[in-house]
């Protein structure tokens, strides 16, 4: 029994000298790439894995792009073993939290915060169209100053919206017969848009992009994400002026004045001869050039990387587009990274954060290397480190994994039973005292920031905070600082007892080299953060598990933030939004503890909190719609809240299921004052074309799904909501309805890759 033990161990033994083997290797070859690094690995010098991790968060640059493409040539992750790897521990992977969004707020951007609660236009890029209303409600941002992408969007004259394939653009005119001036027909999907005076952004998923025969020589089958500007001065007849093609996949993007700063991913990035080495930019029918001598537009990023075996090479792309003087040329910097989970951006900067994670194969590998590698003689040491030196194009990982197996096997076998028994129980040991010592590093965040000015990035530092991020509003830049919650997931071992296996919460403050200053961790133990807010010098944290604790922490002093109060109440707010500076609105689920002592969710929940007692928060008014069944776009996507501090205006897409199977689907409107929520009406798209009721059913088997209300925006005094059959208008006042606007405009054949209908 006992050998059969060891042989479970010999196997992370071997994991463990391949690992330093990759370490090794990746040492030489960041050496030869880089003059200035003068890192050495000696045969006997393996890394630590505190020593690992160190290394992974120095950044470094290739000098040209010949060093690039010996690098990926070198590092090419192609044979992996048994299903474990050293990305296994550290490589991105997505953890189980709930898929609900959080909200952030710079402090600067609360001086006006009328301007943000009410998401009325204060966007110049927007208001350039001086023949449309002035008084129209624009998406709902993270931070002023910085649009983000949507469905979406109005200039307060006309509203442009993605249906399908199609992008509409809808004059705002309630006296006309055919208020729809034009539709975009594209063959592969838009995802999201964006307006900057006469500039219509669309971009997305380039579905036909191998379907072009000037594309039909590439090796690479990356996929591709279009990204087209067009010309609406006349929105009856849009004109396509910029034609890009990234190749990769759409991550994130913002809109900061006239640059759109657009990033994209390559996921298991491979070079191949003859290619070019860097993701491709189409412009039009042609590749941008890497070089730029000689070729009449270039595209010449500096790359950079970090001193880490990559099992999986991941091109993270970051580009600064000018959507307005189309002929300026492109800028973006790259990186070789674990990926990019959620990215935070400022008017100043944009920070890109990834989890990374320590497994328990990885903390046992360490010990075994630390407890039986000295225990080699000499010779089977220099035999290992020869297997080891071999470039892998001779030998396989595999292959020496193979040959140093036999020289461990050999040393191991010969061992004792005692002895081997003794060595289970170090092991078991000196586990303990690891996960003890080390607690905080099995999950932490990444997180790279890089400066950001029209179109000039600037990479600027790298750090590093315990647990993970929800997403991008647990992120805040406050006068230099940048403020991080983050929630550290439940560890599941056999070496740490149920209080240590408990997750728990923290909010770090980072100075502007992101290093960590001041910290509050370790709240609510066993639960983990639905949604964050930041204001002011406060962050307002909800954190669940079975009731909702909302709790108040003071960022006034970075370097000493502290929880000033708390408030637990049924249920949990997924978003946060501020009415003004002393209360909040919380869009949530209501919950209750079911008979099996689990929780058990409800209807969708609206919290009114009062936060001027920063000591003693109180709820001081709540709405629940429907019962278990009930959702809403909102809990998801913060661009699907409506709300206007001016007009008391409150409105959210919902799908209601109650008991008496009376449903809903469509939009609710509120009335919210500091008194509470008056829930003013509900306004839905159902159609009973070919027999489809809509609500006959409590699970709606006749539903028409395309007539589910995702987004809704005011002009002057009147509502709009949208789906991907109907543009509605209703009366702000009484919620009459003026119009119902059909999508659609008659098909017709596609010879490009988008047609415009007019």
């Amino acid at each position: 029994m006992q050998k059969k033990k060891i042989k479970f161990l010999v196997l992370f033994l071997l994991i463990t000298f391949t690992l330093s083997a990759c370490n090794k290797k990746q040492n030489n070859s960041n050496n030869s790439l880089n003059q200035n690094s003068k890192e050495e690995v000696t045969t006997n010098q393996l890394l630590s894995l505190s020593e690992k991790l160190d290394k992974q968060n120095k950044i470094k640059k290739f000098a040209n792009y010949d060093e690039l493409q010996s690098f990926l040539e070198e590092n090419s992750a192609t044979d992996s073993y048994a299903g474990l790897s050293y990305s296994r521990g550290l490589a991105t992977k997505e953890i189980a939290v709930p898929a609900v969004p959080t909200a952030g707020i710079s402090d600067e951007s609360m001086t006006k915060s009328s301007e943000i609660v009410s998401n009325t236009v204060q966007d110049q890029s927007l208001a350039k169209n001086e023949s449309g209303s002035s008084d129209f409600s624009k998406t709902n941002v993270q931070i002023e100053g910085v649009d983000e992408a949507d469905i979406i969007k109005t200039d307060g004259k006309n509203i442009y919206a993605v249906s399908s394939n199609n992008l509409f653009i809808v004059e705002a005119n309630e006296n006309k017969n055919d208020n729809i001036l034009a539709k975009i027909e594209f063959k592969s999907q838009p995802q999201d848009i964006y307006i900057n005076g006469n500039s219509l952004i669309v971009f997305g998923y380039d579905q036909k992009f191998y379907d072009r025969p000037e594309v039909s020589n590439f090796i690479r089958r990356n996929s591709f994400t279009f990204f087209k500007v067009f010309d609406i001065s006349d929105p009856v007849n849009p004109k396509q002026v910029r034609d890009l093609d990234f190749e990769g996949s759409y991550t994130d993007s913002r809109m900061i004045g006239d640059y759109v700063y657009f990033i994209t991913t390559n996921y298991n990035y491979y070079y191949s001869d003859n290619e070019p080495v860097l993701p491709r930019i189409m412009d039009g029918e042609k590749v941008l050039a890497n070089k730029c001598e000689g070729a009449e537009k270039c595209f010449a990023p500096e790359v950079y990387y970090f001193d880490m075996p990559y099992e999986t090479q991941n091109f993270v792309s970051v580009n600064a587009i000018n959507v307005v003087n189309n002929d300026e040329k492109l800028t973006g910097e790259a990186y070789l990274m674990s990926s990019g989970q959620n990215i935070f951006v400022s008017t100043d900067n944009i920070y890109i954060t990834y989890t990374r994670y320590i497994s328990e194969y990885e903390l046992e590998m360490e010990l075994m290397k630390e407890i039986i590698y000295p225990m080699l003689n000499k010779v089977d040491q220099e035999k290992i480190a020869k297997i080891e030196a071999v470039d892998n194009f001779i030998l396989s990982k595999n292959e020496k994994i193979n040959k140093i197996m036999m020289i461990v096997e050999k040393y191991v076998f010969s061992l004792e039973d005692a002895k081997q028994e003794e060595l289970e129980k170090t092991l078991e040991e000196k586990m303990k005292q690891k996960y003890a010592d080390i607690s905080k590093e099995l999950e932490k965040t990444i997180i790279h920031k890089i400066a950001i000015k029209k179109n000039d990035l600037e990479y600027k530092a790298t750090g590093e905070v315990t647990g993970n991020v929800l997403n991008q509003f647990s992120m805040n830049e406050n006068k230099g600082y940048f403020q991080i919650a983050t929630t550290k997931g439940t560890t599941w071992s056999k070496y740490m007892n149920e209080e240590e296996k408990k997750s728990y919460n923290n909010l770090y403050v980072l100075d502007e080299n992101l290093k960590q200053v001041g910290a509050v961790e370790n709240l609510a133990p066993d639960e983990q953060i639905y949604s964050v807010r930041f204001m002011q010098d406060r962050a307002y944290m909800v954190t669940f598990k079975q009731t909702d604790p909302l709790f108040v922490i003071d960022l006034a002093n970075p370097r000493e933030p502290k929880v000033l109060g708390k408030l637990k109440i049924p249920g949990f707010s997924s978003y946060l939004h501020p009415y003004d500076k002393d209360t909040l609105i919380g869009i949530g689920k209501d919950a209750e503890e079911s008979e099996w002592g689990g929780v058990k969710t409800k209807g969708v929940k609206l919290s009114l909190f009062d936060v001027s007692d920063v000591a003693n928060p109180k709820e001081i008014d709540n709405y629940i719609l429907g019962e278990s069944g009930s959702n809403s776009y909102a809990l998801s996507d913060h661009k699907a809240v409506l709300f206007s501090l001016e007009k008391n205006l409150l409105v959210i897409p919902v799908s209601i299921v109650d008991n008496l199977s009376s449903n809903f689907r469509g939009a609710v409107v509120f009335r919210v004052t500091k008194d509470g929520f008056e829930l003013r009406g509900k306004i839905n798209h159902y159609s009973k074309e070919n027999g489809k009721t809509n609500i006959d059913s409590r699970y709606y088997y006749n539903y028409d799904y395309n007539t589910s209300v995702k987004r809704s925006l005011y002009i002057d005094e009147n509502l709009y909501t949208f789906s991907d059959r109907y543009l509605m208008m209703n009366k702000l006042d009484d919620l009459s309805e003026i119009k119902k606007i059909e999508l659609k405009k008659e098909k017709q054949e596609i010879e490009d890759d988008f047609d415009v209908i007019n």
